[in-house]
């Protein structure tokens, strides 16, 4: 459902510098793990960013005057791309393990999980005497645990690549942001929709 409109309403703040100062203040971090891809991913990673940028400025075009859809939408995007910056380190460190693809699908599933139980999440939040917070934070620790029992069998069995342990925490954080990121794409209507029922969910 579309949030209503108005050209009377006020214009939202675009906040496009602060957004583009917070995630190079990541992306330059990613960027250097490990050092030897330096040169290549600060070129990809700026023209992620670059992309990134436009897409908010179409945007906030697009919902200027729909102050709380366009700050959901913007904090939705800005979670995402940190999640890209903050997984990225690990997948290139894994590029010639195996244990890259059991990440890979195990990322892949969570990503997919996160978006489809976004209103399950969300009623959490909203009632959090609610059991769903516990059942999604239980997940959430179970998949620490599969993603550190992943990553300490690498370590073990081979030599640890400089910057594995950095790496392994950028992970583990952008895994947080996956799960809380899709909440942002409800629209206003839906969110009070939740509140008020909340026994159907």
């Amino acid at each position: 459902m579309q949030s209503t409109i108005s050209k009377e309403s006020p214009v939202a703040d675009t906040r496009i510098k602060m957004t583009a100062f917070l995630l190079l203040c990541i992306m330059l971090p990613s960027s250097f793990m490990p050092e030897e891809t330096v040169v290549k991913w600060l070129i990809i990673n700026t023209l992620v960013l670059i992309l990134v940028l436009g897409i908010l400025y179409f945007i906030w075009h697009k919902f200027k005057f729909d102050i709380v859809r366009y700050y959901s939408l913007q904090v939705y995007i800005l979670l995402m791309s940190i999640v890209f910056y903050t997984i990225v380190p690990l997948f290139k460190l894994l590029n010639d393990y195996y244990y890259f693809w059991l990440i890979a699908l195990a990322t892949t599933v969570i990503i997919i999980m996160a978006h489809v139980l976004n209103k399950r999440t969300t009623l959490s939040f909203v009632n959090k005497k609610h059991k769903k917070l516990a059942m999604i934070l239980s997940a959430y620790v179970m998949v620490l645990i599969f993603v550190g029992a992943v990553l300490s069998g690498m370590m073990h069995t081979n030599e640890a690549p400089e910057n594995t342990g950095v790496s392994i925490l950028f992970y583990l954080g952008g895994l947080l942001f996956i799960v809380l990121a899709p909440m942002f794409l409800l629209t206003k209507s839906e969110v009070d929709k939740i509140s008020e029922n909340l026994d159907n969910f």
